[in-house]
């Protein structure tokens, strides 16, 4: 009696676990949230993200600054001006002998002055277009590495989705392992208490329902941590409920048609899409035009740079008969020796462009590897689908009949322990087969640039 007390006992803690996990959690949500919805939530609350938009303002304001350099400049200026006397100049006139050595002032020694000038570049020879052209290259992949944030938080949050719906059905089978086990236990303690099994095959029943019981805690365990970081993108409380749409539950042929509607099979367009969609290639050919277009602004240095100025100024002067008027210059600087500095500034930015083209190239290979083992995977999960559903079957039937052989006694005790084991296993690599389908179903979208 004491034996069937403890049965019952362990057989209601797995009923309450069964409860738990998969009646408990979702009665507090109200529908389930798809992985479109997960997405749009992580797009907005992300903080990598938020600094990624604020890197793209500053590349806009860098371009703004650099077509400035194309519009005139203009400037007020005033102050007051102080010496210690007032300016002179010796006078020296041969046919005015009796004025030599005079000196004649020629300014205030206190002055007020002022004025306003405009002036705008004529020819820089390249520099400011060349400059303009790198702060816009560097914007474009400032922006490139935005959306590259964003698909690889994507990626990342159907990782947490998927991790939460896989270990949600590893929990479902851990319960009905510890309900089937349980079962067991309970026929062979009957059968014990008749006297037709021997106290061992009790024993190794036990054994195997504590160790079901344990796999039964360390899915639950597993269950907790997942929803907790799917909970973490998505900026909510830890433990926080957590109600997705199993994306597994679709029939296989509705998952092959979407497939074959977002990822195009074909291998060779697949690397072709990665080649032109992958914003690691862009932003890296965007930053290697910039560098080069800064080379180019550097260069320019060695060219005349033509301006014009023009302007109206007072200088408050006594002893000048106008003291005030419109002016106009047109100003050439020319830096005909400079020691190699623009040179070799123009140079080191060069190198730098070539550099990383050469980053680019090594990234277009592996972005290449990575399509083709994504593409591998998915034919892999695809192909395993076809064996998992008739493999979970097999094994209830396969437990069925051994249950029925022990219980006539044409078959041990550790043949229903074995049955029920791969009946774990099977159901087990069935859910494993669903969601690796659907992770590379996703990943392939990744690698080829369309996620």
């Amino acid at each position: 009696m004491k034996s069937t007390r403890v049965v019952d006992k362990i057989r209601k803690n797995a009923v309450s676990l069964i409860c738990v996990n998969l009646f408990c959690w979702p009665q507090f949500s109200v529908a389930a949230e798809t992985l479109e919805q997960a997405w749009g939530i992580a797009l907005q609350r992300d903080h990598t993200l938020a600094a990624a938009q604020q890197k793209e303002n500053v590349a806009a304001h860098q371009v703004a600054a650099a077509q400035a350099n194309y519009l005139p400049k203009l400037a007020l200026e005033a102050g007051y001006l102080r010496t210690e006397s007032e300016p002179a100049a010796k006078v020296n006139i041969p046919a005015l002998p009796f004025l030599k050595g005079v000196a004649l002032p020629f300014a205030q020694d206190s002055a007020y002055f002022g004025g306003v000038s405009v002036s705008a570049p004529l020819y820089t020879g390249g520099k400011i277009s060349s400059g303009v052209g790198a702060a816009q290259a560097q914007a474009e992949a400032v922006q490139a590495r935005s959306q590259l944030s964003k698909s690889e938080l994507k990626l990342a949050l159907a990782h947490a989705y998927i991790s939460v719906l896989r270990a949600e059905h590893a929990v479902t089978v851990a319960n009905s392992h510890i309900a089937a086990v349980g079962k067991h236990v309970s026929d062979v303690l009957a059968l014990f208490e008749q006297g037709y099994v021997a106290r061992h095959d009790l024993l190794a029943s036990q054994v195997a329902l504590a160790n079901a019981e344990q796999l039964g805690l360390q899915a639950g365990n597993a269950l907790a941590m997942a929803r907790a970081a799917y909970n973490r993108w998505l900026g909510r409380p830890q433990d926080g409920v957590v109600d997705i749409f199993d994306i597994g539950t679709r029939s296989q042929a509705a998952a092959g048609s979407e497939l074959n509607r977002d990822v195009n099979n074909d291998l060779t367009y697949l690397l072709s899409s990665a080649n032109a969609r992958r914003k690691e290639l862009q932003e890296l050919d965007l930053q290697s035009l910039a560098y080069k277009k800064q080379a180019a602004s550097v260069a320019a240095g060695h060219l005349p740079q033509i301006g014009v100025s023009a302007g109206w100024s007072k200088l408050e002067n006594r002893y000048l008969a106008q003291d005030k008027g419109w002016w106009v210059a047109l100003v050439m600087k020319w830096e005909l020796f400079d020691g190699g500095l623009l040179r070799n500034q123009a140079a080191q930015l060069s190198a730098t462009a070539q550099a990383i083209q050469e980053v680019q190239e090594d990234t277009r290979e592996r972005i290449a590897l990575q399509v083709r083992q994504s593409w591998l995977s998915q034919q892999e999960s695809n192909a395993r689908m076809a064996l998992v559903g008739k493999a979970s079957e097999q094994a209830d039937e396969t437990l069925l009949l051994a249950r029925e052989r022990y219980r006539s006694g044409l078959a041990p005790n550790s043949d229903v322990l074995d049955a029920e084991t791969r009946r774990l296993q099977a159901y087990s690599n069935r859910d494993n087969a669903i969601y690796d389908r659907e992770l590379a179903r996703l990943q392939l979208q990744y690698a080829s640039g369309q996620l």
